[in-house]
């Protein structure tokens, strides 16, 4: 596995800068990618992306291989996450939702993939993806770096 990707990665390709009526070979080459098995995600990104009754939710639950059960593993690091970065007092900040179970799942991978996310940095009061994986060590990029990574033209 190469990347964990995150709703907000996916919801920046399909629906804000790179739609598939405009870009589709880049619809290829991310399928090219989960066959390959060097893109993951969490089953809960998945249920994010249900909530939307939309063409990114349809095309994504019809890709076999992209989605991953949550092993003991990833519970186990999604539980030190929460510990270390959700604020029970302050729900609105900080890592909530799939944005865990995406960092859990590159924690338990060697080698660590990359997470990818559209999420903003963050700060210690208010910690997102890009933030936490800074401090845990983890690589992230976001869906434009991953185009980059893989050398796609579009």
């Amino acid at each position: 596995m190469k990347y964990s990707i995150d709703t907000s990665a996916m919801v920046d390709w399909w629906v804000r800068y790179y739609p598939p009526e405009s870009f589709p070979t880049l619809v290829k080459n991310v399928e090219a990618l989960i066959v390959s098995g060097g893109l993951r995600a969490s089953r809960e990104v998945l249920e994010e992306l249900q909530r939307q009754d939309d063409g990114l939710s349809a095309w994504a639950k019809d890709q076999p291989g992209l989605f991953v059960e949550d092993v003991e593993a990833v519970q186990d690091a999604v539980t030190i996450l929460m510990d270390k970065y959700f604020n029970p007092d302050k729900p609105d900040k900080g890592i909530s939702g799939a944005d865990p179970f995406v960092i859990g799942l590159a924690m338990t991978e060697n080698p660590v993939p990359a997470v990818v996310s559209g999420e903003k940095p963050g700060s210690k009061e208010n910690p997102k993806i890009p933030y936490v994986c800074g401090v845990e060590k983890v690589p992230h990029t976001t869906f434009l770096g991953l185009i980059k990574a893989e050398g796609w033209k579009l």
